[in-house]
């Protein structure tokens, strides 16, 4: 079989063929989980897929990678209803559980083996800590959000969610430079991921406000007399936001937009939609000040 990944076969890293398919995929992944990749020694995506697949999988401890020839297992192909090349399957406890298809970015391949890592037999799960820890936030109740990203973290070190809660949890505590020392040595690929997004907001957002954390007061003294500032609306925005006062924040944002929305190219508005990211789509305070959004934007 022509080799197009580039590395030799390990205990985790294996091609597969009809005859051995059912004990190296199927039964394998009752005691890990199992990415099936599809490729093709005449597929160009397959060549540039490949060595990232391995890369990513061979970081996990709870995660092998089958390769399948599809020009020499058809069977096996027509079987899990193949269309093109390649295509990837994540393989649990002998059903399949998730699947791509082409050639994808390094960070979106890492973010389908996290998953999958998070779905092997045997993984933790935390999903009760990570919904807990969210209401916590929503809250306002750091230390008990805290709490429980970090038995979270505990039981699932490589959990990305428990740590962009954490995160999060420390910017609402006020400790920005020690959230943003945590997104520094994290692999800037991870940052980028989707379970991330929220927590590298909330971290820039409060960076931007914590210089004028301390001026609140005089900024509303300012914005008071001069309602038509629109400069003085952010700033005491994000001076807000920094202060975990996010209804607020978003409040004297909404109103810099209803009295003028184009100011500036709509800096307001960009400023309100980081919040929104920072915060999350369901947070109730997000919730509300979009519909306001869409009210100011389109009457």
């Amino acid at each position: 079989m022509e080799q197009i990944i580039g590395s030799e076969q390990t205990e985790d890293i294996i091609d597969v063929t009809a005859q051995n398919f059912m004990q190296e995929v199927i039964e394998a992944s009752k005691q890990k989980a199992v990415i099936v990749q599809f490729w093709a020694p005449w597929c160009g995506p397959c060549k540039q897929l490949g060595p990232v697949l391995e890369k990513v999988a061979g970081e996990k401890e709870n995660i092998r990678l089958a390769r399948v020839n599809i020009d020499e297992n058809q069977e096996i192909a027509a079987q899990m209803r193949v269309q093109s090349v390649p295509t990837v399957f994540g393989i649990v406890e002998g059903r399949p559980v998730d699947a791509f298809a082409g050639a994808q970015a390094e960070s979106a391949v890492r973010q389908f083996v996290d998953k999958l890592a998070d779905m092997a037999p045997g993984a933790p799960d935390i999903s009760a800590f990570l919904e807990a820890g969210k209401q916590a936030l929503m809250d306002n109740q750091p230390e008990q959000a805290m709490m429980q990203f970090q038995s979270a973290m505990a039981q699932l070190p490589e959990s990305l969610d428990a740590l962009a809660g954490l995160v999060r949890t420390l910017v609402m505590m006020g400790e920005v430079e020690q959230a943003r020392e945590i997104l520094n040595e994290l692999d800037p690929e991870k940052c980028e991921q989707a379970e991330m997004r929220e927590a590298v907001s909330a971290v820039e957002i409060a960076e931007k406000g914590a210089g004028s954390a301390s001026e609140i007061d005089s900024l509303r003294s300012k914005l008071a007399g001069a309602p038509d500032d629109h400069q003085c609306h952010i700033d005491l925005a994000m001076a807000l936001f920094a202060a975990s006062e996010h209804s607020e924040a978003m409040e004297i944002l909404l109103a810099s937009i209803k009295r003028d929305a184009s100011w500036q190219d709509g800096a307001a508005r960009t400023q309100l939609l980081e919040c929104f990211t920072a915060l999350g789509p369901t947070h109730p305070d997000v919730i509300t000040a979009r519909r306001k959004l869409s009210t100011y934007l389109f009457s």
